[in-house]
């Protein structure tokens, strides 16, 4: 059995089955349904037996995964781009198209079924597709990651992203020149149209805040250095795309011109930093960026 522990933040209502298939789509609802029925999640500290019970903003979720009904996503040979390695965590450049962990067991083509081929130490805490990883990236998005290999690696960086006492830096080229104000502080939720995608919802939503700096201008185009101070899905894209400045090349949020111009959305996670699990001392690492996000920034931005 592997443990889990996660929070509620989302201010709607619901039933516990729905919001465990929600955020784990790779589990099957059967094995959801088993889960609850053989005792094996915890609300708030008490076992729960019922798939109709409520969960409320602020709830702790503990969850026993049985290994044994998960199996791990196939080793596959995919080029890693490591910029450190220790015995607590393993810190990479992602690449852009690569997303982070497969959609099921079976999934490949993944950051996680590459670190299975390279025999990566992972922790045996938290959910058995994504070991190690504390947190994300969007597919199409590149840069720094940070994924733990020890238990108590995993325990103190989870928690440390959840204190927001760890620092993001991300390289964001948007359409238009830059005028916005330097922080955005606006609330997202889910999309009432489409839950898969973000929107600003000023009631109902989840406070948001990002810093903006504008280091780069063109005659079309302004590169930043955002800030995120909270990690909400698509926060940054959002975000910007919400002062009429969307990123470049952004497929879901951005313009049909963006999408043109650059085949992914033209935003690099450059800097990350925190205390290290195990030594506490404050670590900070970058990523150099793309060829192809590095050639567009040349040719359209005076720095």
């Amino acid at each position: 059995m592997k443990k889990e522990k996660i929070q509620v933040y989302e201010p709607a209502f619901c039933r516990i089955d729905i919001w465990l298939h929600r955020h784990f789509p790779e589990v099957s609802r059967s094995l959801i349904t088993k889960l609850i029925r053989e005792g094996k999640i915890k609300l708030n500290g008490e076992i729960i037996t019922k798939a109709s019970k409520e969960v409320r903003p602020g709830d702790i979720l503990e969850i026993c995964w049985p290994v044994e009904d998960i199996s791990h996503p196939p080793p596959q040979f995919l080029p890693l781009d490591v910029i450190y390695e220790d015995e607590d965590i393993l810190v990479v450049n992602k690449r852009a198209g690569l997303a982070v962990h497969p959609a099921s067991s079976w999934g490949e083509g993944t950051l996680i079924n590459a670190l299975f081929y390279y025999q990566i130490p992972l922790p045996q805490y938290g959910f058995p597709l994504r070991p190690g990883i504390v947190h994300r990236l969007d597919k199409n998005t590149s840069g720094v990651m940070v994924i733990a290999k020890r238990d108590i690696a995993y325990l103190r960086l989870i928690e440390e992203f959840k204190a927001r006492r760890v620092e993001k830096e991300y390289l964001a080229l948007v359409e238009g020149k830059w005028q916005g104000e330097k922080t955005i502080d606006l609330p997202l939720g889910r999309s009432t149209r489409n839950p898969c995608l973000m929107e600003v919802r000023k009631r109902g939503g989840k406070a948001a805040y990002t810093e903006i700096e504008v280091v780069g201008r063109g005659k079309e185009f302004s590169l930043l250095l955002v800030k995120p101070k909270t990690g909400r899905t698509h926060q940054i894209r959002v975000h910007l795309a919400s002062q009429g400045y969307p990123i470049v090349g952004d497929t879901v949020y951005g313009s049909k011109k963006g999408k043109e111009l650059f085949s992914r959305q033209a935003l690099h996670a450059f800097t990350l930093s925190f205390n290290h699990p195990s030594s506490g001392e404050w670590v900070s690492f970058a990523a150099s960026l793309p060829q192809d996000l590095r050639k567009f920034i040349n040719d359209f931005i005076k720095m």
